[in-house]
């Protein structure tokens, strides 16, 4: 009878890989994007890009609401006497100061924010210009999505990938 093969046997063995590069899939040159093999390496990609801008987005909305917050309370406090005591949330302590020592760390504050916004939109805008690239590299359409003009589906050809 053949003999049996053991897992000893098989992990000696040469595994062969097909590869199945297409041309929609072929690596890319681009210093950002990773080497794709396969059109689930692209989906995968885009996929996670997609996700960090919506984290990244998520995270804008936060830090407006809380801008709004600080702004709203510069608003309310800078016509009111120095000397006046108020109270401050600090690491979740309230704590009692005067107005005129809260302004100055209030300002503070929101000036960090509007920083911490700005950063993060420009890196939302690389990250979404990459996502239109993928786009257009490898003709990805998200499900929904309005479909392309009829003269542009005349005029393609290809499948592209669809997410």
């Amino acid at each position: 009878p053949p003999r049996r093969r053991s897992d000893r046997d098989r992990a000696r063995a040469p595994m062969t890989v097909t590869d199945k590069t297409s041309p929609a899939t072929a690596p890319t040159a681009s210093p950002t994007a990773p080497a794709f093999k396969t059109e689930r390496d692209v989906l995968n990609y885009w996929e996670t890009l997609s996700q960090e801008v919506n984290l990244a987005r998520g995270k804008i909305g936060e830090l407006a609401v809380s801008l709004r917050e600080h702004v709203n309370v510069l608003e309310n406090v800078k016509n009111l006497d120095p000397s006046r005591r108020c109270f401050r949330s600090v690491g979740g302590v309230l704590v009692e100061r005067t107005v005129k020592e809260v302004i100055p760390a209030v300002e503070s504050n929101a000036a960090n924010l509007r920083r911490a916004i700005e950063a993060i939109k420009e890196q939302c805008a690389v990250k979404e210009a990459e996502l239109e690239a993928l786009r257009k590299k490898y003709k990805i359409r998200v499900q929904g999505e309005d479909a392309m003009p009829t003269d542009a589906r005349e005029s393609s050809s290809g499948g592209g990938v669809l997410a």
